[in-house]
């Protein structure tokens, strides 16, 4: 028997069964490179492992960045806190302000009071007025208190009719 036939009965008689399998072709072997100096001293360049990348730059440039961003986070949540003093000293000042101008407009009303200003007329000697005198130009007479025809001011007196002389 042949080494082809002999194949498949082994199979058999071991109770698995296989594909045939078929003859082999001759293919060239890809050639290997060989670990080591070997394949430097046949004239092939020595295949060298991947470099790594060293760690540690990477590793402080995160921390420094993480540091940077912490440092930026303080500098900004100081400048808000300042603010909000800022903005906490001004509404003060403008309370102050805004009750400043409200005594101040009291001042202006109290100081504008008629009987205020007639006090003060009083204290520097002057007197109150007669009683005012209108003219009435369709009935042709001035009408009023006559008080201020007796104090003989200019135009006060009997007028003529218009008209007559």
């Amino acid at each position: 028997m042949s080494s082809v036939t002999e194949e498949p009965t082994r199979q058999r008689r071991a109770g698995t069964e296989s594909p045939p399998r078929r003859p082999k072709e001759r293919t060239p072997a890809p050639a290997r490179k060989a670990p080591g100096r070997r394949g430097a001293a046949a004239g092939a360049p020595a295949a060298r492992p991947a470099p790594r990348a060293p760690r540690m730059p990477f590793v402080l440039l995160v921390l420094g960045l993480l540091g940077g961003a912490l440092i930026s986070l303080l500098a900004l949540r100081t400048v808000l806190v300042a603010d909000s003093f800022t903005i906490s000293e001004l509404q003060q000042q403008n309370q102050r302000l805004a009750h400043q101008e409200e005594a101040l407009r009291e001042e202006v009303v109290r100081l504008e009071s008629s009987e205020r200003i007639a006090d003060e007329a009083e204290e520097m000697g002057m007197r109150p007025g007669e009683a005012p005198l209108f003219l009435d130009l369709d009935e042709r007479r001035v009408t009023g208190d006559d008080g201020g025809a007796q104090s003989g001011l200019p135009g006060t007196g009997a007028q003529p009719q218009a008209g007559h002389r």
